[in-house]
């Protein structure tokens, strides 16, 4: 599908049942980034959502919203037999520089009967691979994971204990934000149960927080006033909302 503003409702596609570790393709194709698309309400069997921008001549991002306004909710997606690099939401763009710039993915049912995948939605490099820097206005939330090695929610809600004293604390982000994307901001830093020192004090100073830490800007460093122990909660995200 071309051009923009569609509505997608209450639709039943299904292909490739009796092929044991099958590569599935694309049930429904948006062949331009800016979608302005509302998809809901349907049922989406061994098949997925692709997301492109193959219909542009000029397939390098240089101007415009790049990848942006499409809402994927309250769909059943089911597979089953299916290889395990399977995904239901696939990004593919076809040139480099692009970014997500208005995604919504919100109250969706993925399940795998028969065999595990590894995630539920990524990204499709084989032409180029998304700008995780500029990312903005994604919403992973209310989904529901069921034989999916890897649940992702945007905004990640992360609990981390450090049982030794330390000044800075590593929060590895792992495999839980959307298309393994970077920590690009954090919303918050909430102790559970009281931080304290090596002499047993209660430390009652605010943190700072450093995103986009580590070889793969994946990990969140919170930084204490002096090397502490206890447990806290972590809100990252892998947009930008900031103006």
């Amino acid at each position: 599908m071309t051009g923009q503003n569609h509505l997608i409702v209450g639709n039943h596609f299904f292909q490739g049942d009796t092929v044991n570790g099958g590569i599935r393709s694309a049930g429904v194709v948006l062949a331009e980034p800016y979608a302005s698309c509302v998809f809901t309400n349907n049922y989406v069997d061994n098949a997925f959502f692709e997301w492109t921008n193959e219909k542009d001549p000029s397939p390098g991002f240089s101007s415009g919203f790049s990848f942006s306004a499409l809402d994927i909710t309250s769909n059943i997606f089911l597979s089953g037999e299916v290889a395990t690099s399977f995904s239901y939401l696939v990004v593919k763009p076809y040139g480099a520089g692009h970014f997500i710039n208005g995604l919504n993915v919100a109250g969706n049912r993925f399940r795998s009967i028969n065999g595990y995948v590894e995630r539920a939605e990524r990204v499709d490099t084989s032409f180029a691979d998304l700008n995780f820097t500029r990312m903005r206005n994604v919403r992973f939330e209310g989904n529901s994971f069921h034989g999916i090695n890897n649940p992702v929610a945007n905004p990640h809600l992360l609990e981390f204990s450090e049982n030794s004293n330390e000044q800075t604390w590593v929060l590895n982000t792992g495999p839980g934000l959307p298309f393994e994307a970077r920590s690009l901001s954090v919303d918050a830093v909430v102790v559970r149960g009281g931080v304290r020192n090596s002499a047993n004090v209660l430390n009652y100073d605010n943190p700072f927080v450093r995103a986009q830490q580590g070889p793969n800007a994946d990990q969140v460093h919170v930084v204490w006033s002096e090397p502490l122990r206890g447990k806290i909660a972590v809100t990252t995200r892998m947009d930008n909302d900031v103006v």
